[in-house]
């Protein structure tokens, strides 16, 4: 993996490519690698590393996946692709089914897969070998009669003659009406219905064991068998969406655990302060262990989950130079659909290039 430091270096970010790829995420490192067999693509992410919600973190002696958690198969062309990962020692299984307070439970027959030794292991796999530049700022997108170019915070232009766009629709649209992007109003109404779940985690080393029963997670709303009332075992009325005790997933030396809260949970708490936020959610989690005092982080991921899908895999925009928008808000959501939306947006955009 070409990648250029944490300050862009600006003989690099400069020049023109055939395809300009916006975030280095799933579905932007699956679409570049895929038009790389046959065209110069450069891959711009405004983050310090590849990967997108594919994300990990180290707080001290501990280690997070603070993002996506695991991924399932359920088409045979990402079941291929995830098999690939496997045989490069960059995903293995994890658990088949549910996590529920007693364990297991509730098998849906897709086994879970994780990255290894982290979910990000995945991105960088995927990255060797592309022209990826990270802290990379696009601050404007603009058309015009060659391609487009990217205006980048340090000011710095990127040109190409294509475009695939993979950061949240709401992020998209901001960079392309800063350049005065005009889309058609059919495409605008398709992107503007999209909308997405926010999520705040809580990221907290522990003084010990974190009680998570095996394999290392826990969701709320799986059914416990052991529940007197099975129907009400699983309101979702709690705070917490999803926990993961890194240390036995795998990930993690020290003993850390990995808090998403809900939806709700996360807009109601938007603005409030991170000490809150950690205190709401360590209460709620009721953990075997107390938090490292002082160790506990927020990540506030505004855009985590796509709640309103567009039904196709991408969207080949009209009315502009080449211009493609993927992500897992397109066609499927998770990391099953960012992929699956990668290679549609790269197919796409090699028959408008051919």
């Amino acid at each position: 993996m070409q990648v250029s430091g944490e300050v862009p270096d600006v003989t690099a970010v400069r020049g023109r490519s055939d395809v300009l790829v916006v975030g280095a995420g799933l579905a932007g490192l699956t679409a570049a690698r895929a038009l790389a067999r046959t065209h110069q693509v450069v891959v711009l992410d405004k983050g310090r590393g590849v990967g997108g919600r594919l994300a990990t973190r180290r707080i001290g002696d501990a280690t997070f996946d603070h993002g996506a958690q695991f991924f399932t198969t359920h088409t045979e062309t990402f079941a291929r692709i995830v098999r690939d990962w496997v045989e490069a020692d960059v995903a293995a299984p994890w658990y088949r089914g549910q996590v529920g307070p007693s364990g297991v439970v509730g098998s849906d027959g897709h086994p879970r897969f994780r990255g290894v030794p982290t979910m990000n292991a995945v991105a960088k796999h995927l990255a060797v070998g592309l022209d990826v530049h990270l802290s990379s700022r696009i601050v404007t997108l603009r058309a015009n009669e060659s391609g487009w170019s990217a205006v980048l915070e340090d000011g710095t232009t990127s040109t190409a003659g294509a475009l695939v766009v993979t950061a949240p629709v709401p992020q998209a649209l901001e960079l392309l009406d800063a350049g005065d992007v005009r889309l058609t109003a059919s495409d605008r109404a398709v992107l503007e219905a999209i909308t997405y779940d926010p999520c705040l985690a809580v990221l907290a080393p522990l003084e010990g064991l974190s009680g998570l029963p095996e394999p290392g997670a826990l969701d709320p709303d799986a059914l416990d068998p052991d529940a007197l009332d099975p129907d009400a075992a699983s309101t979702g009325a709690g705070p917490i969406d999803w926990m993961a005790d890194n240390q036995t997933k795998g990930v993690s030396a020290a003993p850390a655990v990995t808090i998403h809260a809900t939806a709700e949970f996360s807009r109601q708490h938007r603005d409030s302060p991170d000490g809150q936020v950690i205190a709401e959610l360590i209460a709620a989690a009721a953990l075997g262990a107390p938090v490292i005092e002082g160790a506990a982080q927020v990540q506030r991921w505004r855009y985590a989950k796509p709640s309103t899908l567009h039904p196709q895999p991408c969207l080949v925009a009209s009315g502009t130079p080449p211009l493609v928008f993927a992500g897992d808000a397109f066609g499927g959501a998770k990391v099953e659909g960012a992929v699956l939306s990668g290679l549609a947006a790269a197919d796409a955009l090699a028959g408008l290039l051919r």
